[in-house]
């Protein structure tokens, strides 16, 4: 058997031995959800919240489409404010001297040192003296002061690997320094763009936590905070049917994301590689 052979072998084994507990997740959601415990037979049962508003032991869920398009609008306001944030400032932090800039990379690292749930009882009082709980401002201002710095730091890596030599040569010919870094150095982190993104449309995607603690309305949830009203109070799930459908529902289209924009994940790996 030759090297390269082996190699591949080993690659693939190692790739399949991560991919079977996916997978089996997912065999295990699909199975739980249209397998009826009581009559023995396939059931869609469980997918009836996908047609309205439905019941289950008590609790009563609103419609789901509603929420699956607060999740979309939430989500890409995320990006959108991170990609527009992060891209300009770690260009300024590449590219440019200023006073104070090795204090401020010093700053986005305490920002990261410390875990979003040591700090959420004092983000609440803040909230509520700024009357933003229950309100989607809120959340914003929160989530994005807690991915930001890292992203940050991962678009600094890419702007990082730009020869000086390319933006120079632009403003040679004539362009402004703004028109050098929209024409020539954008579109060469354009891989680092696509990765922030991406980690951003999937951390608010997955986004629970904070929709539990400060929405109360259920017009302003989003689909994990939808399902985490399936738990009661003492933290059982109360249907494990619906709530492995409505998992199914909300990993398919995470797995199908994670296939379409994989070529992108893998060239990330450069961002954040440099110091200041």
């Amino acid at each position: 058997m030759s090297k390269k052979i082996l190699k591949l072998l080993v690659v693939h084994t190692y790739m399949a031995m991560l991919t079977v507990p996916i997978l089996f997740m997912i065999v295990w959601y699909f199975m739980t959800a249209t397998f009826n415990s009581y009559t023995g037979s396939f059931s869609l049962d469980n997918f009836a919240f996908m047609f309205g508003p439905i019941e289950s032991m008590g609790i009563k869920l609103p419609a789901i489409w509603p929420i699956v398009l607060n999740t979309l609008v939430y989500s890409f306001t995320i990006v959108m404010i991170e990609v527009l944030i992060s891209v300009p400032a770690a260009y300024a932090f590449s590219r440019l001297d200023f006073k104070g800039k090795r204090n401020a990379m010093k700053f986005l690292f305490i920002m990261r040192s410390f875990p979003g749930v040591t700090l959420i009882i004092a983000t609440f009082f803040i909230l509520v003296k700024m009357n933003l709980v229950d309100t989607y401002l809120g959340i914003i201002l929160v989530a994005i002061t807690g991915s930001l710095p890292g992203h940050v730091y991962i678009m600094k890596g890419f702007f990082d690997e730009v020869p000086w030599d390319l933006e120079w040569a632009a403003m040679t010919d004539g362009c402004s320094r703004f028109r050098a870094f929209r024409k020539v150095i954008l579109p060469a982190v354009k891989p680092g763009i696509g990765a922030i993104a991406i980690f951003s449309f999937l951390g608010a995607y997955g986004e629970w936590f904070l929709f539990k603690l400060l929405i109360f309305s259920d017009t302003r949830l989003i689909i994990g905070g939808y399902i985490a009203k399936l738990i009661t109070e003492e933290n059982v799930i109360v249907d494990y049917g619906l709530i492995s459908a409505l998992g199914l529902f909300y990993t398919l289209p995470v797995i199908l994301f994670y296939i379409f924009s994989q070529k992108i994940f893998m060239k990330v790996n450069i961002g954040g590689s440099k110091g200041v």
